[in-house]
């Protein structure tokens, strides 16, 4: 239980200090922070769950995505501001780095392993933050149609 605590703080000081690197402001900062640390925590929730890095993943990168759409409507902001700080604890920068390194080093074996992971990882991130694009634009269409049809 202390590792998860652990590890939910790293990551939300690694999406404090991209908050930090990349400008965020004063009044967005703590928004920002948290994505990061959340996105985390449901990132391990699932994979404790199903033991599954593409599900747990496209989870995380869903939500993370959904929080910034409503963080940016909530506090008037680019979701950006909140998108790209609470994706950065997903990212899979240690498989990437092994996946290099093998590459690297000629080692076959530490390649193909971690490439697999990266290739997981990376597309549970992007199919997570596409079909919330795609939630977002159809209840916003929806939304838009039924303000129209209403004014009839």
């Amino acid at each position: 239980m202390s590792k998860t605590i652990l590890q939910i703080i790293t990551a939300t000081t690694g999406a404090l200090g991209f908050s930090i690197f990349f400008r965020v402001s004063e009044r967005n900062i703590i928004a920002s922070t948290i994505g990061g640390g959340l996105g985390w925590a449901l990132y391990l929730l699932i994979f404790h769950l199903t033991d599954n890095m593409l599900i747990s993943n496209f989870a995380a990168a869903l939500f993370v995505y959904l929080y910034s759409q409503a963080m940016g409507g909530i506090l008037k902001a680019p979701s950006n501001v909140y998108l790209v700080p609470g994706t950065i604890p997903l990212i899979p920068g240690g498989a990437l780095y092994y996946t290099m390194r093998g590459l690297i080093d000629s080692n076959r074996v530490m390649f193909w392993n971690n490439l697999k992971s990266t290739v997981i990882v990376t597309f549970g991130l992007a199919t997570g933050i596409i079909v919330g694009t795609v939630l977002i634009t159809y209840v916003k269409s929806m939304i838009k149609k039924e303000k129209l049809s209403g004014c009839r």
